[in-house]
């Protein structure tokens, strides 16, 4: 995946959340905006650490198939990601908070993949 979009698509989804957040602040106080960022740094690290693992094709898919530890290690980023949610809701953030952070990736990475289509074609 291309670094420079890998960049952009979490420079911009960053300061969404901080947009996000400070309505997260207006309508839940501090869980509100807390839950907000938190769920944007979580979506966006596992946005990184995809696009880590998909610029290595070779080393997930040797000889065809895929290797035993990179399914491994997609299981091991679910627990992770999974752990770091429960142990956020349980520190009192707000859940609908947290899945509003959680979505604001996947409407900027879809714009941005959009423009840079746009602009190769």
């Amino acid at each position: 995946m291309d670094r420079d979009l890998v960049t952009r698509v979490s420079r911009t989804a960053l300061g969404v959340a901080v947009l996000a957040a400070a309505g997260g602040a207006l309508l839940a106080g501090l869980p509100g905006a807390l839950g907000v960022l938190a769920g944007a740094l979580i979506s966006i690290a596992s946005f990184r650490w995809l696009a880590r693992a998909a610029s290595q094709p070779a080393a997930l898919f040797g000889g065809g198939h895929p290797r035993p530890l990179w399914v491994l290690g997609l299981g091991l980023r679910y627990l992770v990601l999974f752990g770091i949610i429960v142990v956020l809701l349980l520190a009192g953030l707000h859940p609908v908070a947290v899945m509003a952070g959680l979505a604001v990736l996947p409407p900027t990475l879809l714009a941005l993949g959009w423009q840079g289509a746009r602009t190769a074609l």
